[in-house]
C-alpha cells in the first residue's frame, strides 16, 4: 500500500507520457482486430517485470544485511529513481544499446501483423522500450524487496496507464502538446519517491527517525 500510495500520481501522470511515447505505435494497431490482446501482453509483462524486480531488491538486501549494510538499498534505487526524475523533467531521453535497436526492429514486424499471438508479443515486448518511466516504477518495485508487491504494482502501472493507449488509438496528437509538461510533473514526482528512498536508508541507519504517516494501517512514509 505504500508503495501504490508514493507511486499513484507517477502512474496518473504517465498516461500523458504513455501517449506521447507509445501513442503513435498504438495507433497503428487501431485497425487490428485483434487490437485489445495488445493491452493483454502489456499487463502481463508489466507485472512479471514488477515482481522480477521486487524479487532482485529481495535478494539484494538480503545479501547486504550480511554486511550490515541494508541501507545502501534505499540509497541505490532511490538514487537511480532520482536520476529518471531529473531525466524526465529535463526531458533527456535515454541512451539506447544496441540491444534495444533489434528489438525496436522486431516489434515494428509484429505490427503489420493482424493475429492474437503477434499482437499480444508486441504488447508483452513494449516493457523492453527504453523509458525513464518504467525505470522510475521497477526501481521503486526493487525498493519494495517484495515480488508480490512488485507484482501488484507492475500490474497496477499497466492498468492505470491503459486508458490513454485506449485514446491513442484514436486521437494521440490532441495530447502531444501536453507530454513534455506532463514529464516535467512525473520527474517531480519521481525526485519525492526517491528523496523518500534515501530517507528511509538515514532512517535505517539511526541517523534519522522513521516517519509513520498513519499508524493504524502502519503506513510508513520512510
Amino acid at each position: 500500500m505504500n508503495l501504490f500510495l508514493m507511486l499513484l500520481p507517477t502512474y496518473l501522470l504517465g498516461n500523458f507520457h504513455c501517449i506521447g511515447m507509445c501513442g503513435p505505435l498504438v495507433m497503428m494497431l487501431g485497425r487490428h482486430r485483434y487490437r485489445y490482446w495488445y493491452f493483454l501482453g502489456r499487463t502481463c509483462s508489466f507485472s512479471l517485470a514488477g515482481m522480477v524486480a521486487g524479487g532482485l531488491g529481495a535478494v539484494i538486501d538480503v545479501v547486504l544485511n550480511m554486511y550490515h549494510i541494508s541501507a545502501f538499498t534505499s540509497f541505490l534505487f532511490g538514487s537511480i529513481i532520482i536520476g529518471g526524475g531529473i531525466l524526465a523533467i529535463f526531458n533527456i531521453p535515454i541512451p539506447i544499446p544496441r540491444l534495444f535497436h533489434g528489438i525496436n526492429r522486431n516489434m515494428s514486424l509484429l505490427l503489420l501483423r493482424d493475429h492474437r499471438f503477434p499482437t499480444f508479443l508486441f504488447g508483452f515486448a513494449t516493457v523492453f522500450l527504453p523509458c525513464g518511466q518504467t525505470l522510475i516504477v521497477f526501481s521503486a518495485c526493487a525498493l519494495s524487496g517484495s515480488p508480490w508487491i512488485g507484482l501488484i504494482n507492475g500490474c497496477l502501472f499497466a492498468l492505470l496507464t491503459s486508458p490513454s493507449l485506449f485514446i491513442a488509438m484514436q486521437a494521440h496528437q490532441l495530447f502531444q502538446r501536453t507530454k513534455v509538461y506532463a514529464n516535467k510533473l512525473m520527474g517531480l514526482c519521481a525526485l519525492f519517491v526517491g528523496v523518500l528512498a534515501c530517507f528511509r536508508g538515514l532512517a535505517e541507519l539511526e541517523v534519522i527517525p522513521h516517519f509513520v504517516l498513519y499508524a493504524k494501517y502502519h503506513i510508513v512514509l520512510y
